[in-house]
C-alpha cells in the first residue's frame, strides 16, 4: 500500500525533471489548458512560454485539427473593428491600442499595420498578434515605398518582414527584417521588379504582386533574392457588366477570383495557382443568379461584394463569403447561410463590413466559424476544370 502511494510522486518527479517527456504530454493540451499549467512552477512557464515549445504546439495541433478560419469586420461608417464569436450571435468589439490603424497584410494570423494619430502624417509600423494583443515595432528607415510580411507557422515559429525602397525603372532596394534575430539585413538590391509594392501576398515560399491588367511579378526570397519573376498568362473572363477582381490566398492555396455582375448574369470565377509553373486552373464557376435578388434586391445587384474564400482540406468543404448591406453569406457546395444584423435597418447604411483577413493557424484563431443550414445538394456551384 505505501510503495503504490509513493509510486506517484516519484513519477511525477522523474516527468518534471525531464524536458523532453514534459513538453511531449504538454503537446497534447488546448492552449487554453496551457495558460493554467503556467501557474505550476516557473520552470513549465519558462517551458510553455518559448518559442521552441511554441512551435513544437503549433505544428502538432495542424497535424491533428483541421484549421479553421478566422474573421475580423471593419465597420465602413465608424472604422471600428469587430471579431464574430461562434457562441455569441453578435458582434463583438475589437479594438487595437492606436487611434488610426491601416491593415496593411495579414499573414497567417499576423497583422502588418500603418498606425498613427490620423490618417495622414507620419505612420509607426507594427506586426500584431491579434489573439494575444501583442504588437512589435518595426524601426524602418524613410523613403518606404512598400511593406511584405511573411509567415508560416508550420514552418517557422519566425516571420520576415520585407522592406522596399524604390529608384527609377523599377529598380528596387529592400531590407529584410528577420524576428528571430529583431535586425535588419540592409541594402538588397534588385531589378526589374513592379512599378509600385502594394497587395502583396505570401504563397509558396514567394510574394505575389498580381494585376489582371498590368504585368504580374513575385518575388522568391528562398533563392538568395535573385530577383523580381514576371507572371504570364493572368487569366481573363469575358463578361458583360461589372467586374471585381480578387486575389486572395487561404489554406495554402493561392486563388484569383473574378466576380461578373450583371442584372441577368451573375457569376464568380474562381482561378486557383499551380506551385509548380504559376499556371492558373479554373477551379469553381459559381452561379450567384438564384440568391442575387433575395441578397441585394432586383436593383442591388451592384451592390454584392466578394469577402473572401475559404479553402478546405476537402473539397467540398470550400466556401466564399459575400456581403450585401446587411447581410453575409457563406456559400459553398455543400452549405450556404445569410446572416442578417439586426441593427441595420437601411441598405446604404451599412456598418457590419467592408474588411474581411481570414487565416488558417490554429494557434492565433480569433474565433472558429461554425455554419449551418447544411446542404448535401447545391445546385449553385460547379467543379471546373481547364488550364489556363
Amino acid at each position: 500500500m505505501d510503495c503504490r502511494r509513493s509510486s506517484s510522486p516519484r513519477s511525477a518527479a522523474i516527468i518534471g525533471g525531464n524536458d523532453d517527456l514534459l513538453i511531449e504530454i504538454l503537446l497534447f493540451l488546448p492552449a487554453k489548458s496551457l495558460i493554467k499549467f503556467q501557474s505550476v512552477s516557473k520552470h513549465w512557464r519558462s517551458l510553455i512560454l518559448s518559442r521552441r515549445f511554441s512551435h513544437l504546439h503549433t505544428v502538432h495541433y495542424r497535424r491533428r485539427h483541421k484549421p479553421q478560419p478566422s474573421l475580423l469586420l471593419r465597420s465602413s461608417i465608424t472604422s471600428k473593428f469587430f471579431v464574430c464569436h461562434p457562441d455569441v450571435k453578435k458582434l463583438v468589439p475589437f479594438c487595437f491600442k492606436f487611434r488610426y490603424q491601416k491593415i496593411l497584410q495579414s499573414c497567417n494570423g499576423l497583422l502588418l499595420l500603418a498606425c498613427g494619430n490620423s490618417p495622414y502624417g507620419q505612420k509607426n509600423y507594427f506586426i500584431c498578434n491579434p489573439t494575444t494583443r501583442k504588437y512589435r515595432r518595426l524601426v524602418v528607415k524613410g523613403g518606404l515605398s512598400g511593406l511584405c510580411i511573411a509567415f508560416d507557422p508550420s514552418k517557422s515559429p519566425y516571420y520576415k518582414v520585407f522592406c522596399f525602397r524604390g529608384s527609377l525603372y523599377s529598380q528596387w532596394t529592400i531590407d529584410v527584417y528577420d524576428s528571430e534575430s529583431r535586425t535588419w539585413k540592409v541594402g538588397i538590391k534588385l531589378s526589374n521588379g513592379p512599378l509600385k509594392i502594394v497587395n502583396g501576398v505570401y504563397w509558396n515560399d514567394a510574394i505575389y504582386f498580381i494585376k489582371p491588367r498590368m504585368t504580374s511579378y513575385y518575388f522568391s526570397f528562398e533563392d538568395d533574392f535573385d530577383g523580381f519573376n514576371m507572371i504570364d498568362k493572368i487569366p481573363r473572363v469575358r463578361s458583360q457588366g461589372t467586374k471585381k477582381n480578387h486575389v486572395m490566398e487561404s489554406n495554402g492555396h493561392m486563388h484569383y477570383l473574378v466576380l461578373s455582375l450583371h442584372p441577368d448574369k451573375n457569376y464568380v470565377y474562381v482561378f486557383e495557382g499551380n506551385k509548380e509553373d504559376c499556371s492558373w486552373f479554373l477551379k469553381y464557376k459559381a452561379n450567384l443568379n438564384p440568391i442575387s435578388s433575395a441578397l441585394a434586391g432586383s436593383n442591388g445587384t451592384r451592390m454584392i461584394s466578394l469577402l473572401g474564400i475559404i479553402r478546405g482540406e476537402m473539397e467540398e468543404d470550400s466556401a466564399m463569403l459575400f456581403h450585401v448591406p446587411g447581410k453575409i453569406m457563406v456559400y459553398s457546395l455543400r452549405f450556404w447561410l445569410i446572416l442578417q444584423q439586426n441593427t441595420i435597418s437601411r441598405r446604404n447604411k451599412c456598418s457590419f463590413c467592408l474588411r474581411m483577413l481570414i487565416s488558417s493557424s490554429r494557434q492565433l484563431l480569433l474565433f472558429d466559424l461554425l455554419f449551418f443550414f447544411c446542404s448535401k445538394n447545391d445546385p449553385f456551384v460547379e467543379l471546373a476544370s481547364g488550364k489556363i
